[in-house]
């Protein structure tokens, strides 16, 4: 049985390097068709010199990306989203050398068109490499062994999982067990005997399926140690939704991090970076548009222009939330006397014709310019541009605890409630949206709800 994964990993690096020249030239000639005109011109040695340059470029991120996913674990939208790593890299590469190099002539559009075509071929030759090797390991090549050590239906479960995956060549030799041996699976003795299998069987990797103390372990540990077998430590299955873990080390402590929450650090980070972007352009912007409607506050009953209100931000963190100010000025005492006009369900308190709303606030609800100070909480780090919106922290006292998830996340200025009709739907309706917003989390996500919150907006749906 041979070892197919190093030569994949070869013919995948000497695929994607001819890919890369192919893509240049492909990019070149279906813009020359669509355009009716070259998009630029080089003579013979310059043309030669920047085949050379972006195929040294592209391989440098693929050397730089660190791999080609032939992991058995690894799904193939995995190694889609590392081809578009590679692409990316590849494309920031190129463009610094040709920077440093003075190499004039290339356009955006030739750069866009050559990362999409370029990735779409590097995606479907990854699709093909996969294909083969599934193909081949099905029929017994290049597998790779794993002992199971423990029994119960934890070890039922992988060991039925590995069978019905020829595809990703795992083949389970036996199992030890001091006391099941109902496995479908040959039993190969008990956990003493772990020593002589390692010694009389090929294993690849040692399996632990049981629940065992940190003195067995150890043993385990040390044995498979002497042999060079690595460890694998099989999970519970949890009822609770995990979305994502991670092996972390603090001060020394290794801990594995469990996570109900789709998010990656990664992910989050770029929504921080798209927050400070995004709500630092918008308040330089809009700042005449902002002073226009600071002046037509005081103008109209002389009290302050913005009202800060406590709120509860993530994981229950207080924070003072920014508006333009757009009730009378003691709108808040004013609050049980007009409790039974309470249009909402839940801990929420909302009315559609406040009467507290003054003249110019009404003009700013109708339009959301209201929330416009909620830019700066943005860019400050209590808010986000997207996320459940910040409750007061009597609602918060009131939340049934399947609620106290919508604190898992930073609030936002729009979610999924304001473009699904606002405050147009009852509580219930409005904290279900919200955590769906949490467990379906991504960053296109995010951008979605951004630009259906314009038209939204436009249409005043449901503002009050």
């Amino acid at each position: 049985m041979g070892d197919l994964s190093a030569g994949s990993r070869r013919i995948g690096f000497l695929l994607d390097v001819l890919i890369i020249l192919i893509g240049f030239r492909v990019t070149y000639a279906i813009l020359q068709l669509i355009l009716g005109h070259p998009i630029f011109r080089f003579n013979g040695a310059i043309y030669f010199g920047t085949y050379l340059l972006i195929t040294i470029a592209w391989g440098a991120s693929l050397l730089f990306a660190g791999e080609y996913p032939t992991r058995r674990s690894y799904s193939f939208l995995y190694e889609v989203l590392v081809t578009l790593r590679v692409g990316a890299l590849g494309v920031l590469f190129f463009t610094t050398l040709a920077f440093l190099l003075k190499l004039n002539g290339f356009s955006r559009l030739f750069l866009g068109s050559y990362f999409v075509i370029t990735a779409v071929l590097m995606t479907i030759e990854r699709w093909g490499i996969r294909a083969c090797l599934g193909v081949l390991r099905a029929k017994g090549r290049d597998q790779r062994t794993r002992l199971v050590v423990g029994g119960g239906p934890r070890a039922r479960r992988y060991i039925q999982q590995v069978d019905r995956h020829p595809e990703r060549g795992l083949r389970v030799i036996g199992y030890l067990s001091d006391r099941d041996a109902s496995l479908p699976a040959p039993r190969l003795g008990g956990l003493a005997d772990l020593r002589q299998t390692l010694t009389t069987h090929p294993v690849d990797a040692v399996v632990v399926t049981l629940p065992v103390t940190h003195a067995e372990t150890e043993n385990i540990l040390a044995e498979c140690e002497l042999h060079g077998v690595p460890v694998e430590l099989l999970l519970d299955s949890f009822s609770s939704r995990i979305n994502a873990s991670e092996l972390v080390s603090t001060m020394g402590i290794p801990r594995l991090l469990i996570s109900t929450l789709p998010h990656t650090a990664g992910a989050l980070a770029w929504k921080r970076v798209t927050d400070l972007v995004v709500s630092g352009c918008l308040l330089l912007l809009l700042s005449p548009l902002m002073a226009a409607i600071a002046l037509a506050i005081k103008l109209d009953d002389g009290g302050p222009v913005l009202y800060a209100q406590e709120r509860v931000g993530l994981h229950g963190r207080r924070f003072r939330m920014h508006k333009f100010r757009s009730m009378v000025v003691d709108a808040d005492r004013m609050k049980d006397q007009l409790r039974h006009l309470n249009e909402m369900s839940g801990p929420v308190f909302k009315i559609r014709d406040d009467p507290r709303v003054t003249r110019v606030g009404r003009f700013l609800r109708r339009t959301s310019l209201d929330e416009l100070p909620q830019l700066w909480d943005v860019f400050v780090g209590n808010m986000s541009l997207v996320g459940p919106r910040p409750p007061l922290p009597n609602e918060v006292d009131m939340y049934d605890i399947k609620h106290r998830r919508r604190l898992s996340v930073k609030p936002g200025i729009t979610c999924l409630w304001q473009i699904s009709g606002r405050n147009n739907i009852d509580f219930d309706q409005w904290m279900e949206l919200d955590l769906q917003y949490i467990d379906n989390w991504s960053y296109l996500e995010d951008w979605k709800i951004l630009f259906k919150t314009i038209p939204a907006v436009l249409r005043r749906e449901g503002a009050s």
